[in-house]
């Protein structure tokens, strides 16, 4: 008896945890609220370049990313290793690309507290940031 109360509360546990990653994930991913706004290329520049901004991968792994001035970009995913790429700005929009992660293209939109960059074609979520 007591064996199957400790093996329920184990699952439990574990499903609860899952679940937690999951739901953090959907959050990172989903849609920007209707009041939030597209930035400028010059209000890019002074949000997010230059700043960690930090976020949770569509697999539930926090990761931190800075795209430097000078047109590099770093990210830090959960435990792996740090990877180094690039970033360039084309009018509104600002792609990313990393040699492991491969490139995204992204408008940025923000609320005043935190931004989203959503892929310049399919209009879908890549990631929901806090911005440090």
């Amino acid at each position: 008896m007591n064996r199957a109360i400790i093996y329920s509360l184990v699952v439990l546990f574990v499903a609860g945890c899952s679940s937690t990653g999951h739901e953090a994930a959907t959050a990172a991913h989903a849609d920007a609220p209707p009041n939030a706004r597209q930035l400028s290329a010059s209000e890019i520049q002074s949000t997010v370049i230059g700043r960690k901004h930090s976020s949770v991968t569509a697999t539930g792994y926090a990761f931190s990313e800075t795209l430097n001035p000078d047109g590099t970009a770093v990210i830090q995913i959960s435990s792996e290793s740090l990877q180094t790429g690039q970033w360039i700005m084309t009018e509104d929009v600002i792609c990313v690309s990393y040699k492991k992660y491969g490139k995204e293209c992204n408008k940025v939109l923000t609320d005043g507290v935190v931004i989203w960059f959503v892929d310049s074609v399919s209009n879908k979520t890549n990631n929901k940031f806090t911005v440090k």
